[in-house]
């Protein structure tokens, strides 16, 4: 059996508020989103216990080839917010060098910038815990 993108992407979404996704096309959306899990299993779920490097992909759509937990897709979505926080970050960044500080302020604030960096902070600590229970689920004191 194998475990879906669409499942994780949904749990995703269910995590963050990005009305410009509605604004693009299914086919843009998967790819986007496929980046998003991309990233999420090569940076911030390298413990998994499953093989996350075997997958079957087209257009951004595709699945794993194992079956993954519901804690292991949870772990994944939340991996895929960070990504997302990411570029928001940088991108809000990246404006406010363009525009220059004065004008940055009187545009949008440098609150944003904050608000999206105690964002990213959160969200990794919330990936650290989960990464943190799903490594010692099946610890036990009894084998030693």
């Amino acid at each position: 059996m194998a475990t879906s993108f669409q499942g994780i992407y949904e749990k995703f979404l269910g995590l963050i508020d990005d009305y410009e996704l509605g604004l693009i096309t299914q086919e843009e959306r998967s790819q986007v989103l496929y980046g998003y899990l991309n990233t999420a299993r090569s940076l911030y779920f390298p413990q998994c216990k499953k093989d996350l490097t075997k997958v079957t992909v087209e257009m951004g759509v595709g699945e794993f080839h194992e079956d993954l937990t519901q804690q292991e897709e949870y772990i994944l979505a939340y991996g895929m917010k960070m990504a997302w926080i990411s570029t928001k970050l940088n991108n809000a960044d990246n404006m406010s060098k363009e525009i220059g500080d004065r004008d940055y302020k009187a545009i949008q604030g440098t609150s944003y910038i904050k608000e999206l960096s105690k964002l990213l902070k959160d969200t990794k600590d919330d990936i650290r815990e989960l990464a943190v229970e799903y490594t010692y689920k099946d610890f036990s004191l009894e084998e030693w």
